[in-house]
């Protein structure tokens, strides 16, 4: 089957009426002495999208070699992504850069996230966002 063939799109479709949201995009740029600040020349977007917030763990191994001591820490994280539909994400006026903030606006208690990467094509011809939540919020 085609990437974007018309099973697949109709497929995304349904996905996106089902699991679909508004989120907010909000473009920062790098501060030299300071936080993040607004870009002002890229503006503050409201987009529709598919959210997928899936629980991880990670289990991190170590040791030390002078007191022979081992640990194990389990981390508990979140992968989060957002998913865009080709025709949204041509139609933003701006690139997405590493940094920007993504807010979920539809879940009122819901942290900010931030872009860790460029978007990236998936396998299904839509464009997926990785995120990681804000540190500074």
């Amino acid at each position: 089957m085609r990437l974007n063939s018309l099973a697949v799109r109709t497929a995304f479709m349904a996905v996106q009426r089902e699991f679909g949201e508004v989120v907010q995009i909000e473009p920062l740029k790098q501060g030299d002495f300071s936080d993040d600040l607004s870009d002002p020349s890229r503006i503050i977007l409201r987009v529709y999208t598919v959210v997928a917030l899936t629980p991880k763990t990670d289990i991190l191994d170590g040791s030390r070699q002078g007191s022979k001591i081992n640990t194990t820490v389990r981390l508990s994280q979140r992968d989060a992504a957002i998913w865009l539909r080709p025709e949204v994400f041509a139609a933003i006026p701006y690139e997405l850069r590493e940094g920007d903030r993504v807010r979920m606006i539809q879940r009122p208690n819901e942290p900010p996230y931030k872009l860790s990467r460029a978007p990236e094509s998936s396998d299904r011809g839509d464009i997926v966002v990785s995120l990681v939540l804000d540190g500074n919020r």
